[in-house]
């Protein structure tokens, strides 16, 4: 067949049912990154559910919009995952390999939608490979009970004497089996409907799913309850079959004899080739009760809606507006509270106060309010890693298990944009560097499958998030040899580093230690660009190993970048914002311990010499020095590093709000952005990172 590739496309949609497509597409695509890696080998019935809900809202949207490459390739999916859903296959590696690759293609398919470009891409051969793994069975498979596809009911005692009451007073009792047509594009509202109608038609005692469930806008494509009823099963089935997209009804008639016997049916398909059968697809305990996990999934759904992000950072910086003009009336009240101290106006200054204290707690409120609205949680990036550590850990020939924690901690949008890929570089490293093979870990008295652990939570106003693994550590003598190699350190600095220092190396640019090159990892480019985009956020990223025991990394961000806490100096008549993380103390320079060391200025701090940094020179300033009566020192520390600001005064600390330099001003050295001051001024952000990184450079001489 001819390639295709480059074609333009056309689709049967307008510019807001793109951006929608877009996003349910996304969504779903993501849910079965996660979903499918999770699926492997651990049959999780609500799982399946949730994965088979996922790949049908893809068939449907992508039919809708005539997609047909997209709809056909999900059908095929959801054909394989129907099988899985029923217990004729097992979901091992093959049939997760090949589904893997499947979804691999949607997200390709999904971006011609939005290019309007054929991507060339072929399904033909995916489809294939799919209805392969329906015809290839395992032993495992092959030995499986017959029994295994069919679904016992049962009544529970309560519900049972509900039944009996009823039948003594004339009614019948029926098991009703409803199947939604497979093309139905909204499964959950035909099944509530269905749901209504029985209702109406007499008691309904119990449902599968359960009420709830259905309820919530969680029903699926088939739905079975036990009714009591005055109908004959030829009314019931008439009338349930007349709601919209129901393909069959089965009323089956209960004798009282038969109620506390469990019920059970087979497997029939709602019609040939459709992939859905005709009954509940539900797990049950040996009781005929719905399973735990089945009860668990039913919650009431919450009410939400989608705003446009540009929309938040609209509202996120009229919100900064108000805290720098709330600044200024503080600063404003103070001066009138002054000049009317004596005025004999107690009253309207009182008043003023007042007014002013209330406008500053709301805004505060709606500082805290709209930074919320910004913030999701850590599991959007967290979710994305199974696939990761699956897909490395088959490259490099290791068996290794990803265990998450805190996927509710929450983290501002612009954060997690620009935390994915760092947290990526350092789960790579912790699969190929630091998880040993199965033989190494056999031979070390270890289980043959590594164990990362991936974790975050919050502590004040900063997230932290933790990549810990149970291999081998950092080898600190292969990291002495390969900086000597490097020429980036001398033999006997190298020799006298301790293992903490050493282990700190691994952040230098070039350095690395993997013995060969790979598609992996070997060149030495991850984890200097890992901390070079974390402190470029204002964050911190600390590593500890222990040789044979593993290694863990924590990274140290803000919860925002759109605000921060701020230490305010002034430096040579600039006004400058040192973020508190940093900050360690201040003192008045007739306080400090102040040395002399090789020709540089030095601070005696806690038993350490810190290298002392004229602030407004080591920014560029080069006016001619406007010396003020006493001067201040601000210890600043990032990671191990410690240096000590020299300043002219200490303003307070303050919440800024964080403004771009802007393209006229550009990236400057030490400088992060800049913010507005309470009198209109304008205060720029200090990079400690940098300066701190530099402070042999910077040192003030004596």
């Amino acid at each position: 067949m001819a390639s295709t590739k480059g074609q333009r496309l056309q689709f049967d949609l307008d510019d807001d049912d793109l951006k929608l497509f877009c996003e349910e597409a996304d969504e779903q695509i993501e849910l079965l990154d996660t979903s499918l890696v999770q699926l492997e080998g651990e049959p999780d019935p609500d799982l399946l559910q949730q994965i088979f809900r996922a790949a049908h809202t893809l068939k449907g949207s992508s039919a809708t919009i005539g997609h047909k490459k997209m709809a056909s390739l999900t059908h095929a999916m959801e054909t394989v995952l129907d099988a899985v859903r029923q217990g004729r296959r097992r979901p091992g590696s093959e049939v997760v390999d090949a589904l893997l690759a499947g979804l691999d293609a949607l997200r390709v398919l999904a971006d011609e939608v939005v290019t309007g470009i054929d991507s060339g891409i072929e399904t033909a051969r995916l489809e294939a490979d799919l209805h392969a793994v329906l015809e290839s069975h395992d032993e495992t498979e092959a030995a499986a009970p017959a029994e295994a596809s069919g679904v016992a009911y049962r009544l529970d005692p309560e519900q049972a004497e509900a039944a009996l009451a009823g039948m003594d007073n004339g009614t019948s009792l029926y098991f009703l089996e409803v199947a939604i047509a497979v093309e139905c594009q909204l499964p959950s509202i035909r099944s509530f409907q269905a749901l209504q109608e029985a209702d109406a038609l007499g008691q309904v005692l119990a449902t599968w799913p359960e009420r709830e469930h259905v309820e919530a806008g969680a029903g699926e494509f088939s739905l079975a309850c036990f009714l009591l009823s005055s109908q004959s099963d030829e009314q019931l089935q008439a009338a349930i079959q007349a709601v919209t997209d129901v393909q069959s009804v089965q009323a089956r008639s209960i004798a009282p004899e038969d109620i506390d016997k469990p019920l059970t049916t087979t497997s029939q398909p709602a019609h040939p080739g459709s992939g859905l059968t005709g009954r509940p697809q539900l797990t049950l305990v040996e009781d005929g009760a719905p399973a735990d996990g089945a009860r668990g999934s039913s919650r009431k759904a919450t009410q939400s809606v989608r705003i446009d992000v540009e929309r938040l950072d609209g509202l996120m910086n009229l919100v900064g507006e108000l805290v720098i003009d709330r600044t200024r009336l503080q600063q404003i009240r103070e001066q009138l509270s002054a000049v009317l101290k004596d005025a004999n106006l107690t009253e309207l200054t009182e008043n003023f106060e007042e007014t002013t204290s209330h406008l500053a707690r709301v805004t505060d409120e709606l500082q805290e309010q709209i930074m919320r609205s910004r913030m999701l949680p850590v599991r959007s990036v967290l979710t994305r890693l199974p696939r990761l550590v699956r897909d490395v850990a088959a490259k490099c020939g290791k068996k290794v298990e990803l265990v998450t924690a805190g996927e509710e901690t929450e983290l501002d949008r612009s954060v997690i944009e620009e935390i994915s890929d760092p947290l990526v570089h350092i789960l790579r490293n912790a699969v190929d560097h630091g998880i040993e093979s199965p033989e190494e870990r056999r031979a070390a008295g270890k289980p043959e499958t590594g164990l990362v652990t991936v974790t975050a939570w919050n502590q004040e106003t900063y997230i932290y998030l933790s990549v810990k693994d149970d291999g081998k550590g950092i080898d600190t003598s292969t990291l002495r040899r390969k900086v000597v190699e490097k020429g980036l350190m001398t033999r006997d600095a190298a020799e006298s580093a301790s293992e903490q220092e050493a282990i700190q190396w691994i952040f230098l640019p070039g350095l690395s230690t993997a013995k060969q090159i790979s598609d992996v990892s070997g060149r030495g480019v991850g984890m200097d660009i890992v901390r070079t985009n974390i402190e470029r956020l204002n964050g911190q990223i600390t590593l500890h190993s222990t040789p044979g025991t593993g290694s863990e990394v924590i990274i140290q961000l803000p919860l925002t970048l759109a605000t921060t806490k701020a230490l305010m100096v002034v430096a040579n008549a600039t006004v400058y914002a040192i973020p508190l993380v940093s900050v360690t103390e201040a003192l008045a320079d007739h306080e400090a311990d102040i040395h002399t060391v090789n020709g540089r200025k030095t601070l005696r701090l806690r038993q350490r010499l810190l290298p002392m940094i004229d602030l407004a020179r080591a920014l560029g300033d080069g006016r001619p020095r406007q010396m003020e009566a006493g001067r201040f020192v601000v210890a600043a520390r990032h990671g191990e590093r410690q240096v000590a600001f020299m300043v002219d005064r200490l303003l307070g600390e303050q919440d800024v709000v964080v403004k771009s330099l802007g393209h006229m001003v550009g990236n400057r050295r030490g400088l992060t952005g800049a913010t507005i001051l309470g009198d209109g001024t304008l205060g720029l952000i200090v990079d400690t990172a940098s300066l701190v990184s530099e402070q042999a450079a910077l040192a003030t001489p004596a």
